[in-house]
C-alpha cells in the first residue's frame, strides 16, 4: 500500500487546469489513505520525501471538504503523523501554494 501512495502522490494533478482529473486523483488518494491501516500510517509517512509530504496534506485537507463516514478521524491520524515529520513548514507551504490537487 505504501507504493500505491507514493504513486498517487508522485502522479498529483497539481498543474491540471481541470477540476473532474483533480477529483478523481482525490478519490484514488482517498482510497488509498483509507485503506492503510492506522497502525502503518507513520511508517508510511516515515518513507515519503518532504515534497511528498507535501502533496499529501494538500489531499488530507481537501479530503477534509468531503467528509464521508469513518474518513475524518482517518484523515486526523494522517494529518497528525505527516505534521510530526513536515512540521509547520508543511501546513504554510500547503496554504500558501497556489497549486491545489
Amino acid at each position: 500500500m505504501v507504493d500505491a501512495l507514493k504513486l498517487v502522490l508522485n502522479n498529483a494533478p497539481l498543474g491540471s487546469s481541470n477540476q473532474q482529473v483533480k477529483d478523481n486523483a482525490l478519490t484514488t488518494t482517498l482510497k488509498v489513505l483509507l485503506a492503510i491501516k492506522s497502525a502503518q500510517i507513520e511508517e508510511a509517512v516515515g518513507s515519503l520525501s518532504r515534497d511528498d509530504i507535501d502533496i499529501l496534506m494538500k489531499y488530507i485537507y481537501r479530503g477534509f471538504e468531503y467528509p464521508s463516514e469513518g474518513s475524518s478521524g482517518h484523515l486526523l491520524l494522517w494529518h497528525e503523523k505527516a505534521y510530526s515529520v513536515g512540521g509547520a513548514g508543511s501546513i504554510v507551504r500547503v496554504l500558501s501554494d497556489r497549486k491545489r490537487v
